[in-house]
This record gives structure tokens, C-alpha cells and sequence, in this order.
């Protein structure tokens, strides 16, 4: 029996495995040329020698990615299209190359004619990665934003160009230019998993056209811009119109201030502000809180009156005496789901200070100034390769120890309610606490290395809210002790 337990988890756990792991199914490939200019001595009786190197292929990936793929020499062929231009054709993709000839430029009307065009998000570049983030560009875009040719390069060469690297190369608006998007293109952007069939013609000397399919998707949360034309699930507008929009409206107001568009202004005042709003919650959690204060006496009464009683019926009847004292006292079990209420607008708070900065959203304008403090810290930045990560994460380190401090300091009014005498599983509790405590300071630090400098500021900027906030309450809570122990004649 138990191996056939041990087979079946090991079979479920492969099936999650599967089930959870990205699709690296094949979608599309792409043909890269890293050179289109040959002199005569790259030549032979075929046309131009193409090495290894001279062009890359990519598989590109369902899962949004793509991979450079090996092609052998024999799947490599050219024909001559006359002008001293071949066309060389891999696995289906072709593209036109120039071989130039000494005194060849001579013999046309124009030598500054362009000869032959290709794009190309590999030319040039040496680092693998940045060369499979050029071609992702080519294929997969964010919602709301239109293709980004910022990387990818349009080469060209003329009839004097006398080698591949005197090549023109041509990249963002000046690549732009070549692009003919679809009719509707400008709407389709905001649709989720948007095709859009992409031409670019490079009216060269025989009129190339490639051919590119661009996809519009929706990407991770924290990845998505803020705009108010993006489709979205049902689910999604609710988020974004209830929580998003609201408080990025209120971030982006604040930051561009005096035509600053400072980013940090924005979180400075957005966090102060979005905080306040949520304090009548925290407020109401509070009172729960002064009320099993003021009622404790009563209730350690109560249990001792039947602790040890443990037949059903004097359980049962302790059960509904704590209920009349609950209600007596105005303590409500939903009450204790109040602080629950705190957390969609703090989860809406961390994303907005992600997303509001994406390309494509429509207040990334105004908070395009991502320096504070005379520029030493820049937001936009992180990682542990940034000195001030590490600076911010200290801060925020000791300033959520101050505020976890401060929030398990017993009030003076607790201290004389019975409440001081601690079991051995309340003790057992407390150290439980502790260690959860210090293991979310800890997550908080190196998620604030790992992230983005702005994370870690709204941090600070919310822990010290929240000190100042504890500080507040505790003394208004300690007036409100008083007065409700004095109204209930409570000795």
C-alpha cells in the first residue's frame, strides 16, 4: 500500500510539474542577418561564402520568449538577383545581401542608392541575452503599448558600401519609418493577446518587404501598465477602477507639482494620503481592542467560573454567558475581520508604485523623474548591484522593528486587565509571533536589495506613517480606555 502511495505522489507531483511549467512550444522562427555586405574574396563560383555568425535563427516561443537555434551549412542556399545582390534563403526566410566589386559604384546612376535593406536585432551586439530581448521585442509586446524598434536595427547598404561595417544603421524613429501596421493597429493594442501582422518596407533596390507577427499581451500584476482603454477581465477593471486608478491619479497629481514629475514626490504624498484614508479602519480594529481590554476582567471571571467544569453542558453554557458579555460590551466576532480591510488598499498601494512607471501607461509621463535627495537615490534603480538598495533596505529593516515593537507593547490600560498573567501556551504563542515577526522584517529587507529603489522608499515612507499612527493611538486609545471603563462603572 504504501508504495503505491509513494508512486501515485510522485506521479501527481509530475503532473503538477508539467501542468505549472511554461510553454516552450514553437510559434513562429526568425532569421537574423548579422551581415549583408561580401567583398569579391568572400565569393566564390555560388555567390557569397555565408559563415557561421553571419546570420542568426530563432525559434520564437509560446511562453514569450525565443532561442537561438542551430541551422547547418547545407540548409543555406543563394541565387543571384542580379546587381551583385543574392538572395539567401534559411529554413524558408530569405534576405538580400550586396557583394561589393571594386569600380562596381562607378558604373550606376546613383552610388548613394540604397542597395539592400534587412532588419536586424542582432547586428551588432555581442551579449546573447540583450540579443534575445532585441528579437522578443520584435514578437511579443505589453498591452497598451505599440512595437519598440528602440533596439532593433534597420542595416543598409549602398552601392559604394565597401564592407559590413560601414553599413547605415537605422534604429527607433528612424527604424519606425519602415514599419506598416494594420488597420486599427492604434485599438488593437489595448486588446489582450492582440495579433497584429507587422510589414516593413525597405524600398531597396528590389523593393524587400519582411514580414513580422507582433503579439499584444497582458504580462504579470506588477508588469502591467495603468491606462484606462485597456481590455481587462472583469475581475481586473474592479481592481483597477476601485483601487489603481484612484490612487495613481493621486500619485501622478502630487509628482508633477510644479512641472517636477518627481516619482517620489508622488509616493511621498500618495502614501500619506492613501494611509490616512485607511486609519477609520485601523481605528475601528483599535476599538475592538480597547473593548476585550475593558471587558477581560470579566471574562478571566468567567473562566475561572468554569474551568473545571468540562461537561458538555457547563462548556455550553460558558459558551453563551461569554456571548451575552460579548454583546454587552459591544465586542463583535466580525469585528476581528477589520484589519483584513486594511489589505487591498496597502496591495493596491505596492502595485500602483510598480506599475504607474510601464511603458504605456498613461501617468508614466508625469513621474519620469525618478531622483530624490538632490539626485543620490535613483527609484528607478535596485538590485544588489546598487549601493542604495542596500541603504534603503536597512531603513526599512529598523523601522519595521520600530513599528512591531511599538505595536506589541502592551497599552498601560491592558496591563491590570488579567491579562498580564501568561500560560505556558501563551507563552509558546508569543515566541511564535516573534519568530514570524522577525522572519517578515527579514523578507522585507531582501525583497527591498531585490526590488526597485521605489518599493523600499514607499516602505520607509509607510513605516514611519505607521510609528506616528501607533504613537497616535495609543494615546487616544488610553482617553477612550478611560472614558468607556467610567461609563460602565468598571472598578
Amino acid at each position: 500500500m504504501r508504495k503505491i502511495l509513494a508512486v501515485l505522489t510522485v506521479l501527481v507531483f509530475g503532473l503538477v510539474l508539467v501542468a505549472c511549467s511554461p510553454d516552450t512550444s514553437e510559434i513562429d522562427t526568425f532569421l537574423s542577418p548579422n551581415k549583408i555586405v561580401y567583398t569579391m574574396d568572400e565569393t566564390n563560383a555560388n555567390g557569397p561564402i555565408i559563415e557561421t555568425g553571419d546570420f542568426e535563427f530563432y525559434s520564437i516561443q509560446k511562453n514569450k520568449t525565443s532561442s537561438r537555434v542551430d541551422v547547418a551549412s547545407t540548409e543555406v542556399t543563394s541565387v543571384s538577383l542580379g546587381n551583385n545582390i543574392y538572395e539567401i534563403t534559411v529554413r524558408g526566410h530569405k534576405y538580400n545581401v550586396y557583394v561589393y566589386q571594386t569600380g562596381y559604384e562607378g558604373t550606376v546612376s546613383n552610388p548613394n542608392d540604397i542597395v539592400v535593406s534587412a532588419l536586424s536585432p542582432t547586428y551588432g551586439v555581442e551579449n546573447d541575452a540583450d540579443k534575445i530581448k532585441n528579437v522578443n521585442a520584435l514578437f511579443f509586446t505589453v498591452i497598451t503599448n505599440q512595437i519598440d524598434l528602440e533596439k532593433v536595427q534597420v542595416i543598409s547598404a549602398q552601392f559604394n558600401t565597401k564592407s559590413n561595417t560601414e553599413v547605415i544603421k537605422e534604429t527607433g524613429a528612424n527604424a519606425q519609418k519602415y514599419l506598416v501596421t494594420p488597420e486599427n493597429y492604434e485599438d488593437n493594442v489595448f486588446k489582450i493577446n492582440s495579433n497584429n501582422v507587422l510589414s516593413f518596407e525597405f524600398h531597396d533596390l528590389n523593393d524587400t518587404v519582411q514580414v513580422i507577427k507582433n503579439l499584444s499581451y497582458k504580462p504579470a500584476d506588477n508588469q502591467l501598465p495603468i491606462n484606462t482603454k485597456m481590455e481587462n477581465t472583469w475581475l481586473g477593471y474592479v481592481w483597477d477602477w476601485v483601487f489603481i486608478i484612484p490612487i495613481s491619479f493621486l500619485m501622478q497629481f502630487f509628482a508633477s507639482l510644479f512641472g517636477l514629475n518627481s516619482f517620489g514626490l508622488g509616493i511621498l504624498f500618495a502614501t500619506i494620503i492613501v494611509r490616512t484614508i485607511a486609519w477609520p479602519i485601523y481605528a475601528k480594529a483599535n476599538d475592538m481592542s480597547i473593548k476585550m481590554a475593558v471587558a477581560q476582567p470579566e471574562l478571566t471571571k468567567l473562566q475561572n467560573k468554569y474551568a473545571l467544569k468540562k461537561d458538555p453542558a457547563s462548556q455550553q453554557k460558558m459558551q453563551m454567558e461569554m456571548m451575552q458579555l460579548y454583546k454587552k460590551h459591544g465586542i463583535s466576532v466580525l469585528g476581528c475581520f477589520t484589519p483584513i480591510l486594511q489589505m487591498p488598499i496597502f496591495l493596491a498601494m505596492f502595485q500602483t508604485v510598480y506599475r504607474i512607471t510601464v511603458p504605456g501607461g498613461m501617468y508614466a509621463a508625469n513621474v519620469s523623474n525618478h531622483k530624490i535627495l538632490f539626485g543620490l537615490i535613483d527609484l528607478s534603480a535596485g538590485g544588489f548591484n546598487d549601493v542604495t538598495s542596500y541603504i534603503l533596505a536597512a531603513i526599512v529593516g529598523v523601522t519595521m522593528w520600530l513599528l512591531q515593537h511599538l505595536s506589541q507593547k502592551k497599552p498601560s490600560y491592558a496591563k491590570n486587565t488579567g491579562t498580564q498573567v501568561k500560560t505556558e501556551q501563551a507563552e509558546q504563542q508569543a515566541k511564535t509571533m516573534k519568530t514570524v515577526s522577525n522572519v517578515m522584517i527579514g523578507m522585507m529587507v531582501l525583497t527591498t536589495i531585490t526590488s526597485v529603489n521605489a518599493l523600499g522608499f514607499y516602505w520607509v515612507i509607510g513605516n514611519l506613517f505607521s510609528i506616528g499612527q501607533s504613537f497616535i493611538n495609543r494615546k487616544l486609545s488610553e482617553k477612550k480606555y478611560e472614558k468607556t471603563r467610567a461609563s460602565q462603572s468598571i472598578i
